[in-house]
This record gives structure tokens, C-alpha cells and sequence, in this order.
């Protein structure tokens, strides 16, 4: 996610240059069109056996499924992973495989990678003499021998011998090993999702996209194999993980799934604190600050084999260190599960307004939001202090060691809020990243409103204006990731999405509707791969209503609002008429506040169809008395770009 509020600073102030001043506003003759969000016939495709016109998986969905047994070592001399990874592949799929797809994400990092020649994915210096990185796949086998592969920047085929046809399951092995992308002196990555920290007491291992992944085969596209440049972040199968990590016994190790051998890696004290931590409500510290440089505080051996499983999950991430605070405690959730939470960071982050209330947002954003939308389904949460601004992955999170306060709360709130999107509702991020990062955005807002009285603000800091998010220059919400210009990713992305659902949520629906379609949504879609259409059916279903105006407006097109004062018509005796007109290309409700010349107030509301045949609307004022002043949207909640001519005042 958040490799974009990595300068943050810079985002805004650019992002507010770019967008303020290249905004349109429209004045004279009208430019609306009533049949271009009211139409006949259905924007969205028809519903079919896979996915249903209500927005619900049919009775003929299916999805593949790849499981993974993952034995590996860490050589932190070489900054090296080297490993096998052993891929069952089931094809639920009607037609028979003749080939796979495999996801090489680290190849990005090779210097001649299409994200690096395409400047989404870059060096911090681009003019840097580094080596060459990315996988070295040495062989790919099966029972029966090798199988036959090609790499292609970041995907691999693997030709088959024979067809792997519906219901059979394919098991074969990947070996495999790579470098760390940062050590290559000043060359820093733009986009660092795997990297390692530097701190006092030794390096922090953030590892992610580390093995060969399936690519997902779905209804929709067949094999996705968009490359990875970069922005566009994961489409992934769900499965069952065992993974096996082997390294220095002076490492800390912490990972996405439960941890299967504590006896095994734990010293017998850590052992008991660990054990304790489960059913502790207060902070346990397995390892504390005094003792990150004891030798006593890990086993007396030449390595350690950490062993993990987790089960359903589409990733699975972990992290290394010898100079990790380790710290733990229990919590429940509403419906009784009991899950643990753990941070893991170094003593320089040991702040009071930061990684010391980490198990406290922990607890808050998994018990808030299980009991709000859907139960958190890992066992364990783990939040590890990274040189990553914000990086998501199943049970686990990636946050920056250094931020303190607001930010910090933020970050963490936002990256265990990826939990439901996409851990849960496993949503294309590749193309679709709004349905991630947007959605997540929006519910964060909730949370931060709810947590501690308001004690934080969100990402308020790098908000853009409302008017900004719709400046001529914006891309539509539909627009693939890697083709957002990046001084727009945040605003259309997440900024963009969390306004307008939070609009249809409190102005336009009201939040039990909203709120009852939006779990319908994620219920119906937990574990499986929802497209736009099947979340824009989905709400129309829910709550009964055809949003189509509402979809196609602001998320299929960058369509803006702007509802002027055209006429208002006063009369002595009888009731003032008052004339608005739809200037622009989108649609909204229609509030108007009236104050009469005796200083009586009235607020009239108004629905969208008053626009399905016209540009222009008239109405009546209730009262037989001297209207002194009209203001539309009086409570700006509506994204009208242009509030100079919101408003009418009696000339006296």
C-alpha cells in the first residue's frame, strides 16, 4: 500500500499544485445529460452462472486453489533467501491447463525489468551502476522430472506435459534464490516492499514477494498476468501455507501464520512469556529492551528452524532480527475468538507516542472492525517496525520504525485494516487497487472517529480539497494502477474512493442501509475475488436501489458536480419559486436551505431524480413570505466545485 506517503510532504504540495489550478468550472449552458446516467439499458454487464446480477458468487463460481510448503534459509552475510517452494496447484477451473502462470515479483529489481525501463518502478538514482537482481530459478520439477519453463520479465510459464484437467491437483517444486534489493550502496528503490532496516543492534528483515507465486486464473480474464511495475500491487489465489525458516539462532523471527515449534526456538523463559502473552490482556515483553544484546536470550545453537502454518490465506510474509523488542498480549473478539498481538521492534522506537502503543492500536482497529463489518480470521496480528512506510500482508503489517503520533497511529490503523481488503475480500489490486486501498481508507475514517474520542485525525495531513478530486486532469477511479500519474494515486485511490462512499453512506442511503449492503458485500465475498461490477451490483442489490448515476458519474468517469442558483422568483402574496440548474456532467441530491425575510428558516432535500429528464429544476417555497436568502449543500457535504454560485441573497 503505502509506498506513497513515503514523502508525504512533497505529495501533498505537489499534488495540490497539479490538481487546484487545472480545474474547470463551467458557467453559462448547461453540459448535463440526464440519458447518460439514467439509461435504459444497464451499464454493467449482465449477470450470469459465475457472478449474479445481485452481485453474489453463482452457483457455478469456482477459483483455483495453490497451497504451498516453503522451506528456506536466510545467508545474512550475502543479504541472501535462498529456497524450495513446493506448489500443489488445484485446477477447479471447467477447462483443462496445458500450461501455468507463476508470479516472479522480485524480477522487477533486475536492471532491465519492464519496471525499471518504464519508470513506475525506479532507483532513487537512476543513473546508479547496480547488479543486477531478481529470482534464480534453478529448476522446476515434479515426481515425474523437470518441467519445461520460460521467464518473462516477472511471470513465468510452465509448459505442461500433460493437461492438468478440472478437479485434478498438480504438485511441483521451484528452487529458487535471491538478494536483497537494497544493498546496493545509494541505490534505494522508489518502491520498497522487501528491504531490509539498519539499526543499532542489527538488521530488520522485512520479507515479502519472496517466492514464486501462481498467478490467479478467473472467470473474467483467464490467466492475469499483468507484469509487476510496481503501483499495481497483487492478485493472488487463497491456499494453506507451511513454511520452514532456517537461520542464525540470534535472530528473532516473527511471520504471517502461527508458529508451530516455540519450544523449538524460544528459550525457556521466552517460551513462558510467549505462552503467557496468549491469555495476558497487559503487555508481555517475550524479549525486553535490556536483554535485545543478552547472549542468554537465544537458544545456544548454530541456527534455528522457525516453523509457521497458516491456513486460507493468499500471502504469507515474515521478518528477522537480532535486534528486536519483542512484545505480546491476548485480546477477544466479540464473538469470543481469542488472537493475539504482536509487535516486534528495535530500542531506538521505543517511544511513548509510538511503538509503546502499538498492541493498544492493535487490539482498537481488529476488535472495531471485526465487530463492525466481519470477524478478524487469523489466530494473530503482528506489526513489525520497518524502514516500509506501510505494507500489508496476511496476520502480519510492515510499519515505519520512525513515525511517532498521529502518523503512526494511522498507518498502523490502515495496514491492519488490508485484513478485510484484500486478505478477505480478495479483490484484483493489480487493476483494481481502489477496491483495496479506497475501501480500507474509508473504513479507517470510521475508526479513527471512534478510537479514543477522536484523539487522531487519519491521513488528514495529506488530503487533498474535495474540488481537487475532480479537477479536469484526474483519471476516473476505473483506471488501471500503473497508468495513474503518481502525484494521483493517493487521491484517487484512497482519498477519492473513502469521500464517496463516506457520500453514499451518510447522505445518500443512510448508514444502516449502507452499512448492511457494505457486510453483505464482504460476507459474500470473504476468500473469493470480486470484480467492480460484482461490488457496484451488489449495492444496488442490497439496498434497492439503481446507483448507476451514482457508479458511472464518479468511479466509471471524472464527471464533477456543480448545482447553481439559477432563478428565484419573489412574490408579495404568493409562495417564491426557486429555479437550480445542473450545470455540469454529474448528479446529486439537491439540498437547499431558505431563510424568509422575517428570519424563518426551512431546509428542503430533494432527490437525484429530480434530474432524470432535465438540467433544470423549480420548486415552491413552503411559506407565503419574502425569501431573503437560498444556499444550496448548505452543509457542503456534496463535491460541488464551484460554491460561488451556491448561494442568492435579496438585494434591498
Amino acid at each position: 500500500m503505502d509506498i506513497f506517503f513515503r514523502n508525504r510532504r512533497f505529495i501533498r504540495i505537489t499534488t495540490i499544485i497539479f490538481l487546484i489550478f487545472t480545474c474547470h468550472v463551467s458557467s453559462g449552458q448547461s453540459r448535463y445529460n440526464p440519458s447518460a446516467l439514467f439509461p435504459a439499458l444497464p451499464l454493467l454487464p449482465a449477470g450470469n452462472e459465475y457472478r449474479t446480477a445481485t452481485g453474489e458468487p453463482g452457483p457455478a463460481y469456482w477459483q483455483n486453489q495453490s497451497d504451498y510448503v516453503i522451506d528456506a534459509t536466510l545467508d545474512d552475510q550475502q543479504n541472501l533467501i535462498k529456497g524450495i517452494v513446493t506448489i500443489s496447484y488445484t485446477n477447479n477451473s471447467p477447462q483443462a491447463l496445458s500450461s501455468l502462470w507463476v508470479q516472479l515479483d522480485q524480477n522487477v529489481y533486475k536492471k532491465n525489468s519492464r519496471g525499471i525501463l518504464s519508470g513506475l518502478f525506479q532507483y532513487k538514482n537512476p543513473d546508479e551502476e547496480v547488479k543486477d537482481g531478481g529470482f534464480e530459478i534453478e529448476a522446476v520439477k515434479n515426481n515425474t522430472g523437470d518441467i519445461t519453463y520460460d521467464v518473462y520479465d516477472t511471470r513465468m510459464k510452465l509448459s505442461l506435459s500433460e493437461p492438468l484437467k478440472k478437479g485434478q491437483k498438480l504438485t511441483f517444486r521451484i528452487h529458487y534464490s535471491y538478494r536483497f534489493p537494497v544493498n546496493y550502496k545509494n541505490a534505494d528503490f522508489q518502491v520498497n516492499r522487501t528491504d531490509i532496516l539498519p539499526s543499532q543492534n542489527g538488521n530488520i528483515y522485512a520479507v515479502a514477494q519472496w517466492y514464486p507465486r501462481m498467478c490467479v486464473l478467473d472467470d473474467v480474464e483467464g490467466w492475469n498476468t499483468l507484469p509487476y511495475l510496481g503501483n499495481g500491487e497483487f492478485y493472488l489465489d487463497f491456499g494453506n501455507f507451511q513454511v520452514n525458516i532456517t537461520l542464525p539462532s540470534s535472530y528473532l523471527v516473527e511471520a504471517s501464520g502461527d508458529l508451530m515449534n516455540p519450544e523449538e526456538v524460544l528459550t525457556p523463559v521466552q517460551l513462558k512469556r510467549w505462552q503467557s502473552a496468549k491469555e495476558s490482556s497487559e503487555r508481555v515483553f517475550i524479549r525486553s529492551a535490556k536483554e535485545v544484546l543478552e547472549a542468554s536470550s537465544r537458544p545456544a545453537k548454530p541456527t534455528c528452524t522457525w516453523k509457521f502454518r497458516m491456513d486460507r490465506t493468499r500471502d504469507f510474509a515474515w521478518t528477522a532480527s537480532k535486534s528486536f523488542i519483542w512484545e505480546a498480549s491476548g485480546f477477544r473478539l466479540g464473538d469470543g475468538k481469542s488472537v493475539m498481538g504482536s509487535s516486534l521492534y528495535p530500542v531506538e522506537s521505543e517511544k511513548r507516542n509510538s511503538w509503546s502503543r502499538s498492541a493498544e492500536y492493535i487490539k482498537f482497529t481488529l476488535q472495531y472492525f471485526s465487530r463492525k463489518w466481519f470477524a478478524y480470521p487469523f489466530n494473530k496480528a503482528v506489526n513489525v517496525a520497518s524502514n516500509l512506510d506501510g505494507m500489508e500482508y496476511p496476520g502480519m503489517v510492515f510499519c515505519s520504525a520512525k513515525d511517532t503520533g498521529n502518523m503512526y497511529w494511522a498507518v498502523v490503523n490502515h495496514e491492519l485494516g488490508h485484513t478485510w481488503f484484500p486478505m478477505v475480500v480478495g479483490s484484483n489490486e493489480r487493476k483494481y487497487a481502489w477496491m483495496d486501498e479506497g475501501f480500507n481508507l474509508f473504513i479507517d475514517n470510521m475508526a479513527t472517529k471512534e478510537f479514543n474520542k477522536g484523539e487522531f485525525i487519519g491521513y488528514a495531513e495529506i488530503d487533498m480539497p474535495v474540488t481537487a478530486l475532480f479537477a479536469d486532469t484526474i483519471v476516473p477511479i476505473l483506471t488501471r494502477p500503473d497508468v495513474i500519474p503518481g502525484n494521483q494515486v493517493y487521491p484517487i485511490q484512497y482519498q477519492k474512493v473513502a469521500y464517496l462512499l463516506a457520500l453514499l453512506r451518510n447522505e445518500i442511503l443512510g448508514a444502516d442501509r449502507f452499512d448492511h449492503a457494505f457486510r453483505k458485500y464482504i460476507r459474500d465475498w470473504a476468500y473469493k475475488h470480486p470484480t467492480p461490477w460484482d461490488f457496484f451490483r451488489s449495492m444496488n442489490a442490497s439496498a434497492g436501489e439503481d446507483l448507476t448515476w451514482f457508479w458511472k458519474s464518479v468511479f466509471m468517469e471524472n464527471f464533477k458536480l456543480d448545482q447553481r442558483i439559477a432563478k428565484v422568483e419573489n412574490a408579495a402574496k404568493n409562495k417564491t419559486l426557486i429555479t437550480i440548474e445542473n450545470i455540469e456532467r454529474a448528479a446529486m441530491p439537491l439540498v437547499v436551505d431558505i431563510t424568509y425575510v422575517n428570519g424563518s428558516h426551512e431546509q428542503r432535500s430533494f432527490p437525484v431524480e429530480i434530474w432524470e429528464n432535465s438540467a433544470s429544476y423549480t420548486f415552491a417555497a413552503n411559506k407565503n413570505e419574502v425569501v431573503s436568502k437560498v444556499v444550496i449543500d448548505p452543509g457542503q457535504v456534496y463535491p460541488d466545485v464551484n460554491r460561488g454560485n451556491n448561494e442568492y441573497e435579496l438585494k434591498r
